[in-house]
């Protein structure tokens, strides 16, 4: 069986699913194409049953979004999502999100990797799939990878959560559109009323599980940029950048 290049799937943003200006929320956006890339990793028989039948399971890595505008409460959006060729190990796949009209209102990029039962990474070439025409154009260029950690030596936590069960996915551990929520906890209301949401990035170093107290700090980048880095203890767990417009929304 050949899979597609691409998997489309349509969503309309619930109310549980958007903030006090009932636009939707990072978190969900990210619950969006998590779902989109689960759905065709399915049609590219590397889907969960698949790699769990192997004791193996998807890992996103790193994600990389840039928003245009966030869809409010009641519209019709699409998620569009395209795998591109892995390196050894490391699997990026492209996000579109798109308005009813087609008109685009964010993208993203994103690494995966597929680990073992010991947590291990295992190499693409062993990991079978069926056949599928790669489309290398990615949804944007440029992306940086790299985020630095903000300095915790003298800040005060800006955020504190001790992670609980519902914070579980399928592999029993903190589910990574969660930390989304744990960030932009960082920012209070009126922070956030006073921005327009540019950009985030999230970095997944370490897994957590129920009962970690996770303690997160706050840098200043720039003038409009933020470095967000969670801990469990002396331990990093994820780190973040989040970039804004000064414009009222």
């Amino acid at each position: 069986m050949k899979a597609g290049s691409e998997c489309n799937v349509q969503y309309s943003v619930r109310n549980f699913e958007t903030d006090f200006k009932q636009r939707l929320k990072p978190s969900a956006m990210l619950g969006y194409f998590q779902e989109a890339a689960a759905a065709h990793s399915v049609e590219m028989g590397m889907g969960f049953d698949a790699l769990r039948a192997a004791n193996r399971y998807w890992v996103l890595s790193k994600i990389c979004v840039r928003v245009l505008r966030l869809p409010v409460y009641g519209e019709t959006v699409a998620v569009r999502t395209r795998p591109h060729e892995p390196s050894r190990a490391i699997y990026e796949r492209s996000f579109f999100l798109t308005d009813a009209n087609g008109g685009e209102a964010a993208a993203a990029l994103s690494r995966w990797c597929v680990l073992d039962a010991e947590g291990r990474i295992v190499p693409a070439a062993q990991v079978p799939h069926n056949a599928i025409d790669l489309i290398e154009d990615r949804a944007f260029s440029g992306c940086d990878w790299r985020i630095g950690e903000a300095d915790v030596r003298q800040a005060e936590p800006a955020f504190t959560v001790t992670a609980a069960s519902s914070d579980y996915d399928q592999n029993m551990h903190v589910n990574n559109i969660k930390y989304a929520d744990f960030v932009f906890d960082c920012f209070s209301v009126e922070e956030l009323l006073a921005r327009k949401l540019r950009a985030f990035s999230l970095h997944y170093v370490r897994q957590a599980f129920a009962g970690d107290k996770l303690v997160f700090y706050r840098a200043q980048e720039s003038e409009d940029s933020y470095l967000i880095t969670g801990r469990r203890g002396e331990e990093t767990v994820v780190a973040a950048r989040v970039e804004f417009d000064r414009v009222p929304v």
